[in-house]
């Protein structure tokens, strides 16, 4: 892969006014967060943050504490003043991954479905699909063009859907996002109410009522929970699909690790897996207590806010040997925290990481990264670069 790559602030150059006294990044555009969180983690692993209004976890075991306490809740998502229909709110309950174990391992059940539905697909030919139309040396918007869409295409074709469907859903994909966001306007919850509608119809006749005898749900409930899992699919690898993908060609360019001739396929999957430790595109996550819980020395009341830093965790010294150092090849790469850990752990991380290895190890000596600026998506939990411009 050809480097030409914008000068990004070292470590050095960022400055106090930048390393503002949060509990969290604020912007992604002025902070840099590899020495942000490594000053954070310094000065205290776990503390109540006033402003937030909530306990902030910047260390590794007490981050991984949490994730497998059962007591530590993923919060609920308040839907009765939104204007958003049934199905809209049906969705918004499965994506919030409801912590009521029954809930949950129903969720869990409909996910696993829809896994084992899913057929291989030929990645080369689904990029050849979304990068037809480029011509040889001209300028591309790799997350536009690539990581907008080809997770959301590996998902749907692997499910048997049809190419206008395909071409339908994807086209939809930045208005469906909507519904997660805390700042709807009266115009996003018409048009989410409307889309949701069409969606429900239309992927109803491509995922078969499979009703399990312990799921305990009728028909129609594990229809709709089907659905509401595809659909909360799509949404994730839309974010934290092209985050991966758009983070691992800037690490792949940025330190041009030769590829071994023998071993190029497992080459780029512990590229992908450094890259989830070292520059993830999801950054934190949150749960609240659901009853006292002592995580390290700190005693964090029932009913309180957590703040869990996951890519602060994946840089603590304790676990990872030089952690501010890109090494696809340290041998606990894997240990990462990028999916979460426990019964709330990511379904789809095995999914992601096969398609953005398999992404780099057909067009990585065809991209060339053109000189530029990077700007982020305003988003509090993800660190989501809007462009990348690069010829192939």
């Amino acid at each position: 892969m050809k480097y030409h790559l914008f000068r990004l602030a070292t470590f050095d150059e960022v400055t106090n006014q930048q390393l503002m006294d949060t509990g969290i990044i604020l912007d992604w555009n002025t902070t840099e967060p590899h020495q942000f969180y490594a000053q954070k983690r310094a000065a205290h692993q776990v503390h109540y943050d006033k402003a937030q209004q909530s306990w902030i976890i910047y260390g590794y075991p007490q981050a991984k504490e949490v994730l497998l306490n059962q007591d530590a809740l993923i919060p609920q998502i308040k839907t009765d003043q939104t204007g958003l229909n049934q199905n809209a709110v049906k969705l918004i309950q499965q994506l919030a991954r409801l912590s009521n174990f029954e809930q949950h391992q129903q969720s869990r059940d409909a996910a696993l479905q829809i896994y084992n539905q899913m057929q291989p697909v030929v990645i080369n030919a689904l990029l050849d699909s979304l990068l037809k139309k480029t011509s040889a040396g001209a300028p591309v918007d790799w997350v536009e063009v690539v990581c907008k869409k080809l997770p959301a295409l590996y998902i749907l074709k692997s499910l048997g859907i049809g190419t206008e469907d395909c071409n339908l859903i994807i086209g939809y994909l930045p208005i469906l996002v909507r519904i997660m966001s805390p700042g709807q306007t009266s115009e996003d919850i018409l048009q989410l109410n409307e889309l949701l509608g069409f969606l429900f119809s239309l992927l109803q006749k491509y995922l078969p009522d499979i009703k399990t005898a312990q799921n305990n749900l009728y028909p129609g409930e594990w229809t709709t929970l089907l659905i509401s899992n595809l659909i909360g699919l799509l949404i994730q690898s839309y974010d934290a699909g092209r985050g991966l993908l758009t983070n691992t060609v800037l690490q792949l360019a940025r330190h041009q690790l030769p590829v071994p001739v023998s071993e190029g396929a497992n080459h780029f999957k512990e590229a992908v897996m450094e890259t989830l430790r070292f520059d993830p595109p999801i950054h934190l996550t949150r749960r609240i207590a659901g009853k006292d819980l002592l995580i390290g020395d700190q005693l964090i009341k029932e009913g309180e806010m957590i703040i869990i830093l996951l890519a602060a965790a994946n840089l603590d010294p304790q676990i990872f040997e030089s952690p501010l150092t890109y090494n696809p090849s340290r041998s606990n790469n894997q240990e990462h925290l990028a999916f979460g850990a426990g019964h709330h752990q990511c379904l789809a991380k095995h999914l992601t990481m096969h398609l953005t290895a398999e992404t780099f190890k057909i067009l990585h000596h065809r991209i060339q990264i053109l000189p530029q600026s990077l700007t982020y998506e305003p988003l509090l939990n993800a660190r989501l670069v809007k462009n990348l411009f690069i010829t192939l």
